[in-house]
């Protein structure tokens, strides 16, 4: 009988025991007599805010307008009175005599940059010295010029006889040369004069009336229609 009642004591305090641990809990502070129902507090969430770096805007730049740079058309103005030739060189023949003060235009140079292609009052292509002339521009950029040729140095100018009589008062020369090429005529000087011209056929010269008691230069050009080439020289010792 004494073991029936603890059996009996145990299970009810068992019971009991169960149904504290399932009896709703009244909340503190609640209205009135309304249990409610304990609930758990999460714990508070932190929010990180990242900010992240952005580039700055740069500005755009207002395009600026292209405005051509003007050309300027190369001429020259003579400083003085001025010969225009055939071609950049005082051996080519002179086609224009132009007065100082005339304003031409420009088209071309020598690689020298020494003279100036230019145009005349008659629309015909011509060179004028370089200092003989004040320029508008640079013209360094301007195109190398074409000139048209001037025939070859004659070759292998000498003197092959020579015939002094100082009794009678009588010297003469005779020269003899090879072609250079591209020549219509010979010129003969004889310090500095000219003697004669020559056709392009004959290859020799004879001076019958050369001084007596000085040294002698002779000289010989070659010429065809744009001019005439450099000159070969001889000295001639003198007749005493």
């Amino acid at each position: 009988m004494k073991v029936q009642r603890a059996v009996f004591f145990f299970i009810t305090i068992l019971i009991l025991s169960i149904l504290a641990c399932n009896a709703p809990v009244q909340v503190a502070g609640s209205p009135g007599d309304v249990n409610a129902t304990a609930s758990v507090i999460s714990p508070a969430q932190t929010i990180i805010v990242i900010v992240e770096n952005t580039a700055t805007p740069i500005p755009s730049e207002t395009p600026i307008p292209f405005t051509p740079t003007p050309q300027v058309s190369p001429k020259l103005t003579l400083s003085k009175n001025t010969n225009c030739r055939v071609g950049p060189n005082t051996n080519y023949n002179i086609v224009d005599q132009i007065a100082a003060g005339a304003e031409l235009p420009v088209i071309g140079r020598n690689e020298e940059n020494s003279w100036w292609q230019v145009v005349n009052a008659t629309n015909r292509e011509c060179w004028v010295f370089n200092e003989n002339a004040t320029p508008n521009t640079d013209f360094s950029s301007l195109p190398v010029g074409e000139a048209p040729p001037l025939p070859g140095v004659p070759q292998s100018f000498f003197v092959v006889n020579q015939l002094c009589q100082p009794g009678p008062m009588k010297f003469s020369v005779t020269l003899s040369w090879a072609s250079g090429g591209g020549e219509t005529a010979f010129r003969i000087f004889r310090d500095g004069n000219q003697l004669g011209e020559i056709k392009a056929s004959r290859l020799n010269y004879k001076d019958t009336n050369a001084p007596l008691n000085k040294n002698l230069t002779y000289e010989i050009a070659a010429v065809n229609e744009n001019g005439s080439s450099e000159k070969a020289v001889q000295i001639v010792p003198a007749c005493k």
